[in-house]
């Protein structure tokens, strides 16, 4: 029985752990998320500006909203590098309310396209060097009947010359 087993687990195991890994491998390169490149950001001294982040969802997926309905789903969560530049908030939009049968109450996510603004505190002294913000917008995406492991992508704002 011993040798039944093992030799069971010798045929099988490979061939699961390849479907694993390859299903895993198939998650990471798909992007379900992907920034829309904007126009520059135009910075006054000493005053706040609005920074639009705008970001196309794949077609059939969704994201988690930044306050998603369950403990357990990761929030969409747009972060910003320290720079001179101070982040106030960041607004995110309104979710959808969906429901979906694998869940037993109605998610609150995202699709399509989505704009999320974040406010910063521009400073007297902001240095005309400055040509970029860089952030990361990390997210969860499903479809109907599965969830992908969280993602962040690279997010980078171009500074308008002052």
């Amino acid at each position: 029985m011993r040798l039944f087993s093992s030799l069971i687990a010798a045929l099988l195991l490979p061939g699961l752990a390849s479907g694993v890994l390859s299903a895993q491998s198939f998650s990471r390169g798909l992007r379900v998320a992907t920034i829309v490149p904007g126009p520059a950001v135009k910075l006054q001294p000493g005053e706040s500006a609005a920074v639009p982040v705008t970001v196309q969802i794949r077609p059939a997926y969704h994201i988690n909203s930044n306050a998603p309905a369950d403990e357990y789903l990761i929030p969409t969560k747009l972060t910003w590098e320290p720079s001179l530049l101070v982040c106030k908030k960041t607004d995110y939009p309104e979710a959808e309310i969906v429901n979906y049968s694998f869940s037993k109450k109605p998610l609150a996510v995202y699709s399509n396209k989505i704009v999320v603004v974040s406010h910063f505190a521009v400073p007297e002294n902001v240095p005309a060097t400055l040509t970029e913000l860089k952030g990361e917008f990390r997210y969860q995406a499903c479809n109907s009947r599965a969830c992908l492991p969280p993602k962040t992508i690279e997010v980078i704002v171009p500074v308008a010359p002052l």
